[in-house]
């Protein structure tokens, strides 16, 4: 008695396993090293294959594994920094090569995606799925405009006449002059309510921005702030503090501000500390 119920317990849990664990493969779908499924089921007609510091504007459906949707938008977007290629379990980190027109269907597990693109834990929902479907097409992209040769000597010039040292000099041409740590365990994600206290300034050091109460945010969502600057305070935990320089296509851009304060082409000086983070 004590051995079939042994064996019926063996049994159990080995479908179980069987079905928590993803399967090896699909039909037509290729998987790559991170457990990533992908396939490619419309082709776009764009010539510009997604680069790093790309902005991609992209449709998006998240599917449990019958099927059933329980997320959508016809507009998210995505400033494609090289953090998201590196993650190829992640969908976002697929991104890289395709072009406007282009429609792709992934499969991941959910951990992974609730835990790097929402930030949350898998909800009770998704428990017994061992893989969500995500369908993406995406809709726009704008290439990286790269720094003027003009800016990027004023900028070192700057820093040079100040007697700077470089903390780091990013491959967008970010400089970080200052970097403090913080010490809160929280950190800058999506869909985090952030605070934050800065100043803004030109390389004359004459103060443009500087605002009495901290600006609050949720980080992602579109146009709340700086290209740069949501850039740079992604992964920051609280009441850690940074000193950068952003260049102009990363700030204000070739129009400049919409109140005239900020010229076209202007690269800026930000001092930010994170003071919560929700």
């Amino acid at each position: 008695m004590k051995r079939f119920i042994s064996i019926i317990i063996l049994i159990t849990v080995f479908v179980t396993a069987c079905r928590n664990k993803p399967p090896l493969y699909f039909d037509g779908f290729s998987r790559n090293d991170s457990g990533l499924y992908y396939k490619i089921i419309r082709i776009g007609d764009g010539d510009y294959k997604i680069n790093a510091w790309d902005d991609v504007t992209f449709t998006c459906n998240f599917k449990k594994q019958n099927d059933s949707v329980f997320f959508s938008s016809s507009r998210e977007t995505l400033y494609f920094d090289p953090s998201d290629s590196l993650n190829k379990a992640l969908f976002t980190g697929h991104f890289i090569n395709l072009v406007k027109g282009d429609s792709v269907i992934y499969y991941l597990t959910p951990k992974e995606l609730f835990s790097n693109y929402f930030q949350t834990a898998v909800p009770d929902y998704c428990k017994n799925d061992s893989l969500i479907k995500v369908e993406v097409g995406i809709k726009e992209l704008v290439k990286e405009i790269k720094i003027t040769d003009k800016e990027l000597k004023q900028i070192k010039d700057f820093i040079k006449e100040n007697d700077y040292k470089i903390v780091a000099e990013l491959p967008n041409k970010i400089f970080i002059l200052d970097h403090k740590q913080g010490s809160g365990t929280d950190i800058v994600s999506k869909g985090r309510s952030v605070s934050v206290d800065y100043k803004g300034r030109f390389l004359n050091d004459s103060l443009f921005d500087d605002p009495a109460y901290p600006l609050q945010f949720n980080y992602g969502t579109p146009d709340q702030l700086l290209k740069g600057l949501n850039f740079v305070i992604k992964g920051l935990h609280k009441g850690e503090y940074i000193k950068i320089i952003l260049p102009s296509y990363l700030a204000y851009g070739e129009g400049g501000n919409t109140n005239g304060t900020v010229a076209p082409f202007t690269p800026l000086v930000y001092e930010i500390t994170i003071t919560d983070i929700k």
